[in-house]
């Protein structure tokens, strides 16, 4: 069969920010198919011709990925794709926890829920007709009693089962995202996240039980990017790749000893560090430049309110210790909460400004679908254009502020962080690159009515 996977655009600011990343997720969908058929992924976002033009004639299947603030489009690809004759397939958050607007649109044949890699290659061989769609767990799918689903497929356990992702279907050297002026791919070492904060979905979406991969197989990884491809720089995109600290010491070690001349980027969470310092040094000493660290707030009753286990004096001492290690931050912060205030946003803005990270991402508070804090406030949502679910519009109607004061907070606290001199002499290239982007946001944003239900 010819199947193509297709990565939708990504809506205002992302790409221009300089976050080029390649769709992992489609390429370990294509490296469980290609032995058996004929496999292309398509990036809309750094490939030509765009979507709506693209010619989706001959191919058997068309699988699309969808997070919320893709779903939109996602659906108008669906369209284009279910025209040209093909059997349409979703997947990703979104549509894993909103499965009957697409389904019910017609354009759609198909959602995989949650964790994808065998369930699609399931419904591969039911399309073909090697096994009754029964057999494929995890599928969501329309019939004239209504909709269907499939039990639940398993969270898969031995990642190392899994194929390496199929980079050589992506067009690596288009993707332009650097660290400290080198090329970077990505990576992920695990799966699952039992934090479960509730304005997050990944725990839903990947489970809460933490997957790690062996750390043998992540240096055969590592020595494929690294000589196979010639990548000098990796991000480890897990969402807790610091979760168990004697493996990432162990990771750590084994790059030094392999003599890997690599910089490198990787989250972790405040009271990691600060409880395990030692870590912190052996992944500086093994190339790490780079940690992603989520403050969320300047004030103690939100971070309570957000779940954190974290105090603010937590976040000071987190950032000692990396400063210590030589180890660059990039800090995010969430405006927004539910208890929100003008004070308390204000205390988050002053605590960036003071912890002083080299660079700051402020967002403001999201409920996707699949998260606690979606069914917390889905009777508050000022808008369902799902385009807007993107961290940077207001979404909820809160009691203390109004959406037109939130949005002149985020202005706030991006230009009180980044027009300080020292901090734009630092992050000029950065401002230069992403000042139309930020423009339009302002303009979007400040001057926008189109809130509505």
């Amino acid at each position: 069969m010819k199947i193509l996977l297709v990565n939708p655009p990504v809506g205002f600011g992302y790409y221009s920010m300089g976050l080029s990343r390649p769709p992992l997720g489609l390429a370990y969908l294509a490296s469980l198919l290609t032995a058996e058929h004929t496999v292309k992924i398509i990036d809309f976002n750094i490939e030509k011709p765009r979507w709506g033009r693209y010619p989706f004639e001959g191919f058997d299947v068309v699988g699309i990925s969808a997070d919320t603030a893709r779903y939109n489009v996602a659906m108008k690809i669906a369209r284009r794709a279910k025209a040209a004759g093909a059997r349409v397939v979703l997947g990703g958050p979104h549509v894993s926890f909103f499965d009957e607007d697409a389904l019910s649109s017609g354009a759609v044949d198909y959602i995989i829920r949650n964790e994808g890699e065998y369930a699609f290659l399931s419904l591969v061989k039911h399309i073909m007709g090697e096994i009754p769609i029964e057999d494929v767990k995890g599928l969501s799918y329309y019939t004239s009693g209504g909709i269907l689903r499939t039990p639940p497929a398993p969270f898969i356990t031995d990642l190392d089962s899994l194929p390496f992702p199929a980079r050589e279907l992506l067009p690596l050297r288009r993707y332009k995202e650097k660290i400290d002026g080198r090329p970077m791919t990505t990576m992920i070492t695990s799966r699952g996240c039992p934090f479960n904060c509730n304005f997050c979905s990944s725990s839903q979406f990947s489970g809460v039980r933490w997957r790690p991969r062996s750390v043998d197989g992540i240096m055969e990884e590592i020595d494929l990017i690294y000589h196979e491809y010639g990548y000098r720089a990796i991000n480890f995109i897990d969402d807790n790749f610091t979760l168990n600290p004697k493996r990432a010491i162990e990771i750590s070690e084994r790059i030094i000893a392999g003599g890997y001349d690599l910089h490198w980027e990787a989250m972790s969470h405040v009271e990691t560090v600060v409880k395990h310092p030692e870590m912190v040094e052996a992944m500086a000493r093994a190339g790490l430049h780079w940690m992603f660290l989520g403050f969320e707030s300047g004030s103690q009753e939100i971070l309570n309110e957000y779940g954190k286990k974290s105090s603010l004096e937590d976040a000071r001492r987190a950032v000692d210790i990396l400063h210590k290690n030589g180890v660059k931050i990039i800090g995010a912060f969430i405006l927004g909460a539910l208890g929100d205030s003008d004070r308390t946003m204000i205390e988050t803005i002053k605590l960036a400004k003071s912890l002083n990270p080299s660079r700051a991402q402020f967002s403001l508070l999201t409920p996707y679908p699949g998260t606690k804090l979606f069914e917390r406030v889905k009777e508050k949502l000022l808008t369902s254009n799902w385009e807007m679910y993107s961290g940077l519009h207001p979404t909820i109607r809160l009691d203390k502020i109004t959406p037109q004061r939130l949005n002149r907070f985020l202005f706030k606290a991006y230009a009180g962080f980044y027009l300080r001199p020292p901090k734009a002499i630092e992050n000029f290239q950065y401002i230069y690159r992403t000042l139309p982007s930020a423009i339009t946001l302002i303009a979007t944003n400040l001057f926008s009515r189109g809130y509505r239900v």
